[in-house]
Protein backbone atom coordinates (compact mmCIF):
# COMPACT_ATOMS: atom_id res chain seq x y z
CA UNK A 1 0.00 0.00 0.00
CA UNK A 2 2.66 2.52 1.05
CA UNK A 3 6.43 2.55 1.35
CA UNK A 4 7.26 0.98 4.73
CA UNK A 5 8.61 3.27 7.40
CA UNK A 6 11.73 2.22 9.22
CA UNK A 7 11.37 0.35 12.49
CA UNK A 8 12.63 3.41 14.36
CA UNK A 9 10.18 5.78 12.66
CA UNK A 10 7.29 3.37 13.12
CA UNK A 11 7.78 3.62 16.88
CA UNK A 12 7.01 7.33 16.62
CA UNK A 13 3.40 6.57 15.64
CA UNK A 14 0.78 5.36 18.17
CA UNK A 15 -0.83 2.00 17.50
CA UNK A 16 -4.16 2.33 15.71
CA UNK A 17 -3.78 6.05 15.09
CA UNK A 18 -5.99 5.96 12.00
CA UNK A 19 -9.75 5.35 12.00
CA UNK A 20 -11.16 2.14 10.56
CA UNK A 21 -12.77 2.15 8.08
CA UNK A 22 -10.90 4.75 6.05
CA UNK A 23 -13.00 7.62 4.68
CA UNK A 24 -11.63 7.45 1.15
CA UNK A 25 -12.24 11.08 0.00
CA UNK A 26 -9.79 12.21 2.73
CA UNK A 27 -7.12 9.68 1.74
CA UNK A 28 -4.24 10.89 -0.44
CA UNK A 29 -2.33 8.71 -2.92
CA UNK A 30 0.38 6.53 -1.33
CA UNK A 31 3.19 8.67 0.04
CA UNK A 32 6.46 8.68 -1.91
CA UNK A 33 9.87 10.14 -1.11
CA UNK A 34 9.43 12.50 -4.05
CA UNK A 35 6.12 13.80 -2.67
CA UNK A 36 7.82 14.53 0.66
CA UNK A 37 10.71 16.31 -1.08
CA UNK A 38 8.32 18.42 -3.18
CA UNK A 39 6.29 19.36 -0.11
CA UNK A 40 9.40 20.41 1.79
CA UNK A 41 10.56 22.46 -1.19
CA UNK A 42 7.18 24.17 -1.49
CA UNK A 43 7.10 25.07 2.21
CA UNK A 44 10.83 25.65 2.51
CA UNK A 45 10.65 23.60 5.70
CA UNK A 46 11.78 20.22 7.04
CA UNK A 47 8.74 18.12 7.89
CA UNK A 48 8.82 16.17 11.18
CA UNK A 49 9.95 12.54 11.00
CA UNK A 50 6.95 11.42 13.05
CA UNK A 51 4.58 13.19 10.66
CA UNK A 52 6.14 11.46 7.65
CA UNK A 53 6.09 8.12 9.51
CA UNK A 54 2.35 8.51 10.19
CA UNK A 55 1.68 9.30 6.52
CA UNK A 56 3.66 6.27 5.37
CA UNK A 57 1.16 4.15 7.30
CA UNK A 58 -1.78 6.09 5.83
CA UNK A 59 -1.50 9.29 3.83
CA UNK A 60 -4.03 11.44 5.65
CA UNK A 61 -7.59 11.00 6.83
CA UNK A 62 -9.67 10.64 9.97
CA UNK A 63 -7.97 9.48 13.16
CA UNK A 64 -9.46 7.58 16.10
CA UNK A 65 -7.59 9.62 18.75
CA UNK A 66 -8.01 13.16 20.06
CA UNK A 67 -6.08 15.67 22.13
CA UNK A 68 -6.96 15.79 25.85
CA UNK A 69 -6.93 19.60 25.78
CA UNK A 70 -10.36 19.38 24.22
CA UNK A 71 -10.41 22.85 22.68
CA UNK A 72 -11.29 21.45 19.26
CA UNK A 73 -11.36 17.91 17.86
CA UNK A 74 -8.28 16.58 16.10
CA UNK A 75 -10.62 14.74 13.77
CA UNK A 76 -8.10 14.20 10.99
CA UNK A 77 -4.46 14.64 10.05
CA UNK A 78 -3.85 16.25 6.68
CA UNK A 79 -1.91 14.16 4.19
CA UNK A 80 0.33 15.21 1.32
CA UNK A 81 -1.53 15.17 -1.98
CA UNK A 82 -4.23 16.71 -4.17
CA UNK A 83 -7.35 16.00 -2.11
CA UNK A 84 -8.76 18.14 0.67
CA UNK A 85 -7.90 18.24 3.48
CA UNK A 86 -4.25 18.40 2.50
CA UNK A 87 -1.13 19.93 3.94
CA UNK A 88 -1.52 22.42 1.07
CA UNK A 89 -5.16 23.30 1.78
CA UNK A 90 -4.60 26.39 3.93
CA UNK A 91 -2.69 29.35 2.44
CA UNK A 92 -3.74 31.64 5.32
CA UNK A 93 -5.16 34.36 3.01
CA UNK A 94 -8.56 34.15 4.68
CA UNK A 95 -6.97 34.21 8.14
CA UNK A 96 -4.93 37.29 7.26
CA UNK A 97 -8.05 39.05 6.01
CA UNK A 98 -9.91 38.11 9.20
CA UNK A 99 -7.05 39.41 11.35
CA UNK A 100 -6.96 42.68 9.41
CA UNK A 101 -10.73 43.18 9.70
CA UNK A 102 -10.81 42.42 13.43
CA UNK A 103 -7.52 44.05 14.39
CA UNK A 104 -6.22 40.76 15.76
CA UNK A 105 -2.48 40.30 16.24
CA UNK A 106 -2.62 36.54 16.71
CA UNK A 107 -1.29 34.35 15.36
CA UNK A 108 1.88 36.34 14.71
CA UNK A 109 3.97 35.32 11.69
CA UNK A 110 1.16 33.12 10.44
CA UNK A 111 3.15 32.13 7.34
CA UNK A 112 5.49 30.16 9.60
CA UNK A 113 2.59 27.87 10.59
CA UNK A 114 1.47 24.81 8.61
CA UNK A 115 -2.04 23.53 9.35
CA UNK A 116 -2.33 19.78 9.99
CA UNK A 117 -5.92 19.72 11.32
CA UNK A 118 -8.78 22.10 12.03
CA UNK A 119 -12.18 23.33 10.91
CA UNK A 120 -11.48 26.73 9.34
CA UNK A 121 -11.86 28.55 12.66
CA UNK A 122 -9.37 26.67 14.79
CA UNK A 123 -6.14 24.99 13.65
CA UNK A 124 -3.55 22.52 14.88
CA UNK A 125 -0.29 23.64 13.30
CA UNK A 126 3.33 22.76 12.80
CA UNK A 127 4.88 25.90 14.30
CA UNK A 128 8.26 26.93 12.87
CA UNK A 129 8.31 30.40 14.39
CA UNK A 130 10.86 29.57 17.09
CA UNK A 131 12.73 26.64 15.56
CA UNK A 132 13.19 27.99 12.05
CA UNK A 133 12.23 25.93 9.02
CA UNK A 134 15.24 23.64 9.07
CA UNK A 135 14.53 22.20 12.54
CA UNK A 136 11.77 20.30 14.31
CA UNK A 137 8.69 22.52 14.77
CA UNK A 138 6.48 22.72 17.80
CA UNK A 139 2.75 21.91 17.56
CA UNK A 140 0.50 24.86 18.36
CA UNK A 141 -3.28 25.23 18.66
CA UNK A 142 -4.79 28.45 17.27
CA UNK A 143 -8.43 29.54 17.61
CA UNK A 144 -9.43 32.76 15.87
CA UNK A 145 -12.95 33.01 17.27
CA UNK A 146 -12.37 32.56 21.01
CA UNK A 147 -10.22 35.39 22.35
CA UNK A 148 -7.41 34.71 19.89
CA UNK A 149 -6.32 31.54 21.67
CA UNK A 150 -2.80 30.49 20.75
CA UNK A 151 -1.31 27.65 22.78
CA UNK A 152 1.80 25.52 22.31
CA UNK A 153 0.78 21.89 22.89
CA UNK A 154 3.99 19.96 22.26
CA UNK A 155 7.68 20.63 21.59
CA UNK A 156 7.54 18.34 18.53
CA UNK A 157 5.09 16.28 16.48
CA UNK A 158 6.16 12.94 18.00
CA UNK A 159 5.25 14.27 21.46
CA UNK A 160 1.95 15.57 20.09
CA UNK A 161 1.10 12.08 18.81
CA UNK A 162 1.92 10.57 22.20
CA UNK A 163 -0.45 13.05 23.86
CA UNK A 164 -3.43 11.83 21.81
CA UNK A 165 -6.01 9.64 23.50
CA UNK A 166 -9.09 7.71 22.33
CA UNK A 167 -11.65 10.27 21.22
CA UNK A 168 -14.60 8.45 22.74
CA UNK A 169 -14.75 5.50 25.11
CA UNK A 170 -18.28 4.19 25.43
CA UNK A 171 -20.13 1.16 26.71
CA UNK A 172 -21.45 -1.30 24.16
CA UNK A 173 -22.39 -4.96 23.88
CA UNK A 174 -20.55 -7.33 21.58
CA UNK A 175 -22.60 -10.00 19.85
CA UNK A 176 -20.90 -13.30 19.08
CA UNK A 177 -22.66 -14.86 16.09
CA UNK A 178 -22.19 -15.89 12.48
CA UNK A 179 -25.73 -14.79 11.55
CA UNK A 180 -26.34 -12.06 8.99
CA UNK A 181 -26.87 -8.47 10.11
CA UNK A 182 -30.52 -8.63 9.02
CA UNK A 183 -31.05 -11.78 11.13
CA UNK A 184 -29.34 -10.22 14.16
CA UNK A 185 -31.40 -7.03 13.88
CA UNK A 186 -34.58 -9.10 13.63
CA UNK A 187 -33.59 -11.19 16.66
CA UNK A 188 -32.96 -8.10 18.81
CA UNK A 189 -36.25 -6.58 17.62
CA UNK A 190 -38.18 -9.69 18.67
CA UNK A 191 -36.40 -9.97 22.03
CA UNK A 192 -36.62 -6.30 22.98
CA UNK A 193 -39.80 -5.09 21.30
CA UNK A 194 -37.82 -2.21 19.75
CA UNK A 195 -37.87 -2.25 15.95
CA UNK A 196 -34.36 -2.18 14.44
CA UNK A 197 -34.39 -1.02 10.82
CA UNK A 198 -31.57 -0.24 8.43
CA UNK A 199 -30.58 3.43 8.36
CA UNK A 200 -30.36 4.50 4.71
CA UNK A 201 -30.44 8.25 5.34
CA UNK A 202 -26.83 8.87 4.30
CA UNK A 203 -26.44 5.79 2.13
CA UNK A 204 -23.07 5.10 3.70
CA UNK A 205 -20.87 2.09 4.20
CA UNK A 206 -20.63 0.54 6.83
CA UNK A 207 -24.26 -0.40 7.37
CA UNK A 208 -26.22 0.63 10.47
CA UNK A 209 -29.47 -0.72 11.89
CA UNK A 210 -31.10 1.49 14.50
CA UNK A 211 -34.18 1.65 16.72
CA UNK A 212 -35.97 4.60 18.30
CA UNK A 213 -36.40 4.08 22.06
CA UNK A 214 -38.96 5.79 24.31
CA UNK A 215 -37.73 9.20 25.40
CA UNK A 216 -36.46 12.28 23.63
CA UNK A 217 -33.76 11.63 21.04
CA UNK A 218 -33.06 8.17 22.43
CA UNK A 219 -31.66 5.66 19.99
CA UNK A 220 -29.99 2.28 19.88
CA UNK A 221 -28.00 1.05 16.93
CA UNK A 222 -26.40 -2.09 15.62
CA UNK A 223 -23.09 -1.87 13.74
CA UNK A 224 -20.81 -4.52 12.24
CA UNK A 225 -17.27 -5.23 13.37
CA UNK A 226 -16.09 -6.45 9.99
CA UNK A 227 -16.28 -3.76 7.31
CA UNK A 228 -14.62 -2.78 4.05
CA UNK A 229 -11.28 -1.14 4.76
CA UNK A 230 -12.41 1.97 2.87
CA UNK A 231 -15.81 3.65 2.49
CA UNK A 232 -17.31 6.61 0.64
CA UNK A 233 -20.77 8.16 0.52
CA UNK A 234 -22.74 7.14 -2.54
CA UNK A 235 -23.45 10.80 -3.30
CA UNK A 236 -19.75 11.64 -3.58
CA UNK A 237 -18.69 12.70 -7.07
CA UNK A 238 -15.81 10.20 -7.08
CA UNK A 239 -17.85 7.33 -5.66
CA UNK A 240 -17.41 4.97 -8.63
CA UNK A 241 -13.63 5.40 -8.55
CA UNK A 242 -13.07 5.48 -4.79
CA UNK A 243 -15.29 2.53 -3.93
CA UNK A 244 -12.85 0.29 -5.82
CA UNK A 245 -10.10 1.05 -3.28
CA UNK A 246 -9.45 -1.32 -0.36
CA UNK A 247 -12.43 -3.67 -0.82
CA UNK A 248 -10.95 -6.19 1.65
CA UNK A 249 -12.78 -6.75 4.93
CA UNK A 250 -11.14 -5.78 8.23
CA UNK A 251 -12.18 -5.59 11.89
CA UNK A 252 -12.97 -2.16 13.24
CA UNK A 253 -12.01 -3.50 16.67
CA UNK A 254 -9.49 -6.33 16.22
CA UNK A 255 -9.25 -6.68 20.02
CA UNK A 256 -12.86 -7.93 19.85
CA UNK A 257 -12.48 -10.08 16.76
CA UNK A 258 -14.90 -12.74 18.09
CA UNK A 259 -17.72 -10.16 18.09
CA UNK A 260 -19.45 -9.84 14.73
CA UNK A 261 -21.64 -6.90 15.78
CA UNK A 262 -21.90 -4.21 18.44
CA UNK A 263 -25.04 -2.88 20.08
CA UNK A 264 -24.83 0.74 21.25
CA UNK A 265 -27.36 2.95 23.01
CA UNK A 266 -27.54 6.66 23.77
CA UNK A 267 -28.07 5.85 27.45
CA UNK A 268 -27.94 2.28 28.67
CA UNK A 269 -28.76 3.49 32.21
CA UNK A 270 -32.18 4.74 31.14
CA UNK A 271 -35.25 2.56 31.62
CA UNK A 272 -35.46 1.69 27.89
CA UNK A 273 -31.71 1.08 27.83
CA UNK A 274 -31.96 -1.31 30.76
CA UNK A 275 -34.85 -3.09 29.04
CA UNK A 276 -32.72 -3.47 25.93
CA UNK A 277 -29.84 -4.94 27.97
CA UNK A 278 -32.22 -7.30 29.73
CA UNK A 279 -33.50 -8.59 26.40
CA UNK A 280 -30.03 -9.75 25.34
CA UNK A 281 -30.39 -12.88 27.46
CA UNK A 282 -33.21 -13.96 25.11
CA UNK A 283 -31.00 -13.93 22.03
CA UNK A 284 -29.97 -17.27 20.48
CA UNK A 285 -26.29 -16.23 20.63
CA UNK A 286 -24.00 -14.90 23.38
CA UNK A 287 -23.28 -11.25 24.14
CA UNK A 288 -20.98 -9.42 26.51
CA UNK A 289 -20.49 -5.90 27.85
CA UNK A 290 -17.37 -4.07 26.74
CA UNK A 291 -15.86 -0.64 26.19
CA UNK A 292 -15.24 0.60 22.67
CA UNK A 293 -12.71 3.33 21.87
CA UNK A 294 -13.62 5.81 19.18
Amino acid sequence: MVPPSSEIDAKLVPDRLWSVPIYLPYLQPPLTDRAVEEAELQFGAKLPRAYIAALRIQNGGYIRLDHPLGRGPVSYIAGIGPRRPSLFSENWDGVKQFMEETGSTKPARVDDLIEISGDGHYFYCLDYRRSGRAREPRVTFVDLEWDDIEEVLAPDFATFLRQLRPSNVHRAYGLVTADSMEAVAAAISRASGFSFEEDLSDLEVPRIFRASLPGQLSWAWLTPNKVRRGFVRRSHEEYDELIQLFPELVDRYPEHADCSFFLDCVEFQSEPGQALVGSLSKLPFPSRALLLEG
